[in-house]
């Protein structure tokens, strides 16, 4: 005869180990399984960079995307599965990092949202990351969703207008621009979006680059010049006359900081700002460049400051105009101020400018380098991605890179790839010569 206390021991022993295990393997309803998310990128030391590759989870993906590098050495990756699960991988300069699992904010439907596109992102370490989101309708606003990453939660979200976010200096506040107006989205504060909706005057039009100078201040390129938004007032600096190569519209850019910051109006042209923001002279680019590349001066494009302050460019095609054209003066005034005096180090007797022809002939020998120069240096240094790459020693199968890259100087590092498999590289292996 079997005893029932002996039954009763084991029964409770049993249900003990199936609460334990249950407990043990519980999760947030609706978020994916830890085995999952802890898996879906691996990362490998490469020659001088990192390799990062995609580890494909059960769950079929929609959509793998990048946004970055991003200033400060952080990239963000989108992961979207088929079953419309938004999920974003943190990196550090090549490092896995955090991974997380959004929910679909307010404001947001559900359709919008497991579909949406990450197209740019702000990461503070530690801290916080804000996110931006565009539909397929492109007339429909953008999303950006700020996460808390000490309580792993949502912030807020918030709908409207834009293409781009940037960071202010003090790192808490988010610049939202590039269509309509600016918003400005305080990044850190608690859970609710505070918003400061700015109104663009019919002097600025559409902003092509924005460089924040304070929480709720900043300066805006734009195609008719540049901008500075400071105490609920504009103030305006009118574009110098358009280089007679013929550039698109809309490629006015900033870059630097509060303290040190510069303005490109459109290529091969450039002007230090003083610290109210207010253009000073435009600098001799020819004067840094040897004779042989004097040419590539006239298409020198600023893509930003790296941490050491150097000055990083490409080199932008021209449409050139079926006239004759003709080099634009290096040291060309702003449209309505007066006229710099003649730099000494300018000669007083500009050489003839190259026909159409000449410039035909530069262009087809192709535009695949960058240049580095910093403030003080007499010359630029050069950095040709085919001679590069064989020094680099990149991982099979990566090919050498066209035009600049997508360099960001302020990220300190570019990657190379496709989505699925990327080699992260630190800008210190690069050796401009």
């Amino acid at each position: 005869m079997i005893r029932p206390r002996p039954l009763l021991g084991l029964a409770a022993l049993a249900l003990s180990l199936g609460l334990g295990s249950f407990w043990l393997t519980r999760r947030t309803p609706g978020a994916p399984p830890q085995d999952e998310v802890q898996t879906l990128f691996r990362t490998e030391v490469s020659g001088p960079g990192t390799l990062v590759a995609l580890q494909p989870p059960a769950v079929p993906l929609r959509t793998v995307r990048w946004a970055g590098p991003l200033p400060g050495g952080a990239a963000v990756a989108q992961v979207l599965t088929q079953t419309g699960q938004q999920r974003i991988v943190l990196f550090q300069n090549g490092q896995l990092g955090s991974t997380l699992s959004l929910p679909c904010p307010p404001g947001a439907s559900a359709s919008f949202f497991q579909f949406a596109d990450l197209v740019d992102a702000v990461v503070v370490p530690g801290e916080a990351v804000a996110l931006l989101y565009r539909g397929a309708n492109a007339t429909e606003p953008a999303l950006v969703l700020a996460w808390d990453l000490h309580s792993d939660q949502m912030k807020w979200a918030h709908r409207a207008k834009g293409a781009h976010l940037a960071l202010s200096p003090d790192r808490h506040s988010v610049f939202l621009f590039g269509e309509g107006g600016v918003s400005i989205l305080d990044l850190a504060g608690a859970a609710r979006a505070s918003v400061l909706q700015v109104e663009l005057p019919q002097e600025v039009g559409e902003v092509s680059g924005l460089l924040p100078t304070g929480s709720r201040s900043f300066l805006a390129a734009h195609a008719a010049g540049l901008s500075a938004w400071h105490q609920g007032s504009w103030t305006h600096t009118k574009a110098p006359t358009p280089s007679p190569l013929g550039f698109g519209r809309n490629l006015g850019t900033l870059a630097g900081s509060v303290k040190s910051a510069w303005w490109q109006p459109e290529p091969g042209l450039l002007m230090p700002l003083d610290p109210k923001g207010v253009p000073e002279e435009s600098r001799n680019l020819k004067a840094l460049l040897p004779e042989a590349a004097a040419l590539d001066a006239d298409l020198l494009r600023l893509l930003g400051v790296d941490e050491s302050g150097a000055l990083w460019f490409g080199l932008a095609r021209p449409t050139l105009p079926s006239a004759p054209v003709s080099v634009r003066e290096a040291a060309q005034p702003v449209a309505g101020e007066p006229s710099p005096e003649p730099s000494p180090s300018m000669p007083a007797a500009q050489p003839p400018a190259p026909s159409r022809d000449q410039w035909e002939a530069h262009l087809k020998q192709g535009l695949d380098r960058v240049y580095r120069w910093k403030p003080g240096e007499e010359t630029m240094t050069a950095l040709a991605w085919a001679e590069a790459w064989k020094n680099l020693a990149p991982p099979a199968g990566f090919v050498p890179p066209t035009g600049d890259a997508g360099l960001r100087p302020e990220a300190g590092a570019l990657t190379f790839g496709a989505p699925e498999r990327l080699w992260w590289l630190p800008m210190r292996a690069l050796q401009p010569r």
